[in-house]
């Protein structure tokens, strides 16, 4: 999953040197090292009101008693609903895999975690001067998880990593 991710990365900084102004932009949450987390997103804007983009995290983060160390993959599109792609008022819908090993530090019980969901966000996407941007977004998301090891899901805390959960965020960065 981590080739996947920097294979779309790269394709999108070769991209960008043919691209019209502002259609690729590289971001990073500003939000997620809070929870030992990083999260990084490339989008393409491949028409004047969509947009699709890739977004990559690594954890390493705890809820409760229960460690989660791992990635996930978030593609999305956007649809811009005024102005032109990827800046403005914005719909998306998502989809997101996340894969973890936990660990339950009281008892020491150690599993994986997998996860597939999706959800939709509503969004405004700015881009101030000619490169700086400043994305904000939220919305509701689902995530059906499976536990496997350690006895089972009854025995970690999976916080927001299973079931309905909110998204949400404050990202920063550049674009071409």
């Amino acid at each position: 999953m981590k080739k996947l991710f920097f294979s779309f990365l790269t394709m999108l900084i070769f991209t960008a040197g043919t691209a019209q102004a502002q259609q690729v932009t590289l971001k990073a949450s500003i939000l997620s090292p809070i929870v030992k987390t990083g999260s990084f997103f490339a989008e393409y804007a491949f028409s004047p009101q969509m947009s699709a983009q890739l977004g990559y995290f690594q954890t390493g983060m705890k809820v409760k008693e229960t460690s989660f160390d791992g990635f996930g993959i978030t593609p999305e599109v956007r649809y811009f609903f005024f102005g032109e792609a990827p800046r403005g008022l914005y719909g998306a819908g998502y989809l997101r895999y996340q894969d973890f090993t936990l660990t339950r530090e009281d008892t020491q019980a150690t599993g994986s975690l997998t996860s597939f969901g999706g959800g939709a966000l509503l969004g405004y996407q700015m881009i101030l001067g000619k490169h700086f941007v400043l994305d904000l977004f939220a919305g509701p998301g689902f995530n059906a998880a499976t536990v496997s090891g350690g006895g089972g899901e009854e025995n970690f805390d999976l916080g927001t990593f299973g079931g309905f959960s909110p998204r949400g965020g404050i990202t920063v960065g550049i674009a071409f």
